[in-house]
């Protein structure tokens, strides 16, 4: 799990100044940072879209066929779900993962506005997003 310093900053910052901050002075917090961009990316879509449908852990379990402790781990982002339960999970909410991986060195590619209009994270080998299907 990810470690952040709860120390109160000098001046008022929004969460996001602050993990932008982090990710460009803190090298080891990048690394961890991305080294779960996919699962993190993936859960935070799941989440997402259950609270916008109203629905329980246990209500999305049942409508996907798998346990509530699933869709807390899928959610709690820390581990990356297999490909199989992603595809499932997408298919039957009706969502679309894109997931590009590039070299590393290559320059980074600017990440288009029609994924941006989902849940979209990226480092400078990977991007992903998830967002509801056309």
């Amino acid at each position: 799990m990810i470690a952040m310093d709860t120390r109160a900053p000098s001046t008022l910052r929004s969460a996001e100044e602050y993990l932008n901050d982090l990710l460009t002075t803190d090298r080891e917090f990048r690394e961890e940072w991305y080294a779960n961009v996919l699962g993190r990316t993936f859960g935070l879509a799941v989440f997402t879209y259950r609270t916008d449908q109203g629905l329980t852990q246990t209500a999305l379990g049942k409508t996907l066929g798998i346990p509530q402790s699933q869709i807390a781990r899928i959610e709690d982002g820390e581990h990356t779900p297999s490909l199989l339960t992603m595809v499932k999970v997408c298919d039957a909410l009706g969502l679309e993962l894109t997931l590009t991986i590039s070299p590393k060195g290559e320059a980074r590619r600017e990440i288009s506005k029609t994924l941006q209009r989902g849940v979209c994270d990226a480092t400078d080998q990977v991007v992903v997003s998830v967002r509801e299907a056309r």
